[in-house]
């Protein structure tokens, strides 16, 4: 992936280069400018009116295809893996491409929709795209920046006294002087400075259906989501826990002729280490490691917490477990790594869920709001934390055809009992189905932060240093 920034104002063309150079291990293969005229040198960059927009560039297989693209009086920059790109050149027949960006394909397919209104061009537009984007679209009097309806790729925004801007993480905005920053609910779209919903949230509807079409459905649609998420790439990484979810990725990935390595971190004996060793065994895979200590995660706690842009101790175990993990997968130069994030939000993970067994109505609700709340809670963690190593994270079980399967999902596939240790029962089902032996498949989840010792170390250890606590506040 990449960052989009943009600015609205009194703004200087400092404002906009510092920003780029702040983002840039989000995209070090390229950047852009638009401000009239697209600039590909900062030396070159003269502000011209009162709105700029930039990008930096990760480019992920082929070539460098710099941002921002132009086409009529539309211009577009995006953070974006639209995975049926050749679907909609297809549907919209859109024969004067430019580049082999994918990015380019969703400015063709607004212009498609366009004729004179941005916002109607949009909103007609956006239902066709199928990925994890985050984009800015600007026709020369009126901006758009929306993301994806899950909120995979994240976008913060703010004002000071003297302009507006937005940017895909908040350092970005912080370096300028804007210090109250909000992140884009997905649902919402920014539009000239103002916040338009344009979107529901996710709502459970279950239906009656049979369990083992079910099963059946839900696997086909976990392929096909791996597929088209790996489709160009001929080796994958992972993270991996060793788990039923990450594990499920793994077998997909194998049954599809894949490369894979796994990548995973943890104290000395811990259980993510041990479960992930046992796993990689029995299919055989390269397991790469790095077995961390107290003084590596005090060493690692200021720069975590810089790259996640959060001191909350829960977010900081998981951020660190990622930050690391994907550094790993970098040093053997991977740029995409895939990950089994939101499995637990959508099947019902968490020991919590549990006790909502005997009201229905409630589990829903739960399940509902931690759905609409991911990109908050989980994704825009996830995201900056790979990001900070130069690797893009994808999330197959965030699929949008995998999340309408769930919605429609009867809460006893998923949980047996209000005592259900196991949980996520229909998941480990397709497990089962596809061939992942049964003791990984019915293995109870343990949360990261808490199964490769970092949490204990911090809670246990270095919270009672008076440099840690100061750095916490």
């Amino acid at each position: 992936m990449c960052s989009i920034i943009g600015i609205h104002g009194n703004f200087t063309e400092d404002n906009i280069i510092e920003m780029l150079k702040i983002l840039k291990h989000r995209g070090p293969d390229g950047f852009g400018i638009y401000d009239d005229q697209v600039y590909y040198n900062t030396s070159e960059f003269s502000k011209k009116t009162d709105f700029a927009m930039a990008h930096n560039l990760l480019s992920i297989v082929g070539e460098c295809e710099l941002q921002p693209i132009c086409s009529g009086n539309l211009v577009i920059v995006a953070n974006a893996e639209l995975y049926n790109y050749k679907d909609l050149i297809h549907k919209f027949n859109i024969t004067d491409l430019h580049t082999h960006s994918d990015c380019e394909v969703i400015l063709k397919v607004i212009e498609s929709n366009y004729n004179g209104n941005l916002y109607d061009a949009v909103v007609d537009s956006v239902g066709f795209f199928d990925g994890d984007y985050a984009f800015t679209i600007y026709d020369g009097k009126d901006y758009i920046t929306l993301r994806d309806m899950c909120g995979v790729k994240p976008i913060y925004y703010g004002k000071n006294s003297k302009f507006f801007a937005f940017a895909s993480e908040q350092k970005a905005l912080k370096h300028i002087g804007i210090n109250d920053i909000e992140n884009l609910n997905p649902r919402c779209m920014l539009m000239n400075d103002k916040i338009i919903k344009f979107r529901d949230e996710y709502l459970h509807k279950p239906e009656d259906i049979d369990y083992e079409i079910a099963v059946d459905n839900l696997t086909d649609t976990l392929i096909k989501s791996v597929q088209k998420r790996v489709e160009n790439l001929d080796n994958v990484a992972v993270l991996f826990s060793g788990g039923v979810d990450s594990t499920i990725l793994v077998k997909i990935l194998l049954d599809l002729k894949k490369s894979v390595d796994l990548y995973t971190i943890g104290v000395e004996n811990s259980q993510d280490l041990k479960v992930a060793r046992k796993v990689a065994d029995e299919f055989n895979l390269p397991l790469h490691t790095w077995i961390i200590n107290e003084e590596i995660i005090e060493e690692q706690l200021p720069f975590t917490i810089n790259t996640i842009e959060s001191t909350n101790l829960m977010k900081i175990g998981v951020g660190m477990t990622i930050k690391l993990t994907s550094y790993l997968a970098s040093k053997d130069d991977y740029k995409v790594i895939l990950s089994g994030q939101g499995a637990d939000e959508l099947f019902a993970g968490y020991n919590r869920y549990k006790r909502k067994y005997e009201t229905p109505e409630l589990l829903y609700e739960e399940l509902t709001d931690d759905l609409n709340n991911i990109y908050n809670t989980n994704l825009e963690r996830d995201d900056k934390a790979t990001m900070s190593n130069g690797v893009e994270l994808r999330v197959p079980y965030l699929d949008k055809d995998v999340i309408n399967i769930a919605l429609k999902m009867p809460y006893n596939y998923l949980l047996k009992s209000s005592d259900d240790n196991i949980r996520k029962h229909i998941l480990r089902d397709v497990a089962l189905k596809i061939g992942v032996p049964p003791e990984i498949a019915l293995r109870p989840k343990k949360a990261a932060q808490y199964a490769t010792g970092i949490d204990k170390i911090i809670r246990k250890k270095l919270l009672k240093k008076e440099e840690i606590q100061k750095l916490l506040k």
